[in-house]
């Protein structure tokens, strides 16, 4: 499935729950600037590894309830549509999140 950009609480939940994969969920919000810096590392990690991995970047303001809007951004890595490991505003963070699913 290709990098999904998703705004709807709903949907974000459904691509974490009914997915077989691991899903890398990158939450952003439009307080933040336009658009996540970032987004050149998901959609080259999408090419690489979309086959293996689901990708979604939510866009909306919407955090996990896990988690809170004060630690946005924030990307979390989900399997079995339980949180695994998060990854701080961090390129390299990010990378090695990618890495361990």
């Amino acid at each position: 499935m290709p990098l999904q950009t998703l705004q709807d609480p709903g949907q974000v939940f459904e691509s974490i729950q009914e997915s077989d994969k691991p899903v890398v969920v990158h939450y952003w919000a439009p307080w933040m600037g336009p658009e996540s810096p970032f987004l050149p590392i998901f959609f080259e990690a999408d090419e690489n590894r979309g086959a293996e991995i689901n990708f979604v970047v939510v866009d909306s303001g919407f955090v996990h309830p896990q988690h809170s809007p004060d630690e946005m951004p924030l990307t979390v890595l989900y399997k079995g549509g339980e949180e695994v490991d998060t990854a701080p505003f961090d390129p390299d963070s990010i990378q090695a999140l990618i890495e361990q699913a």
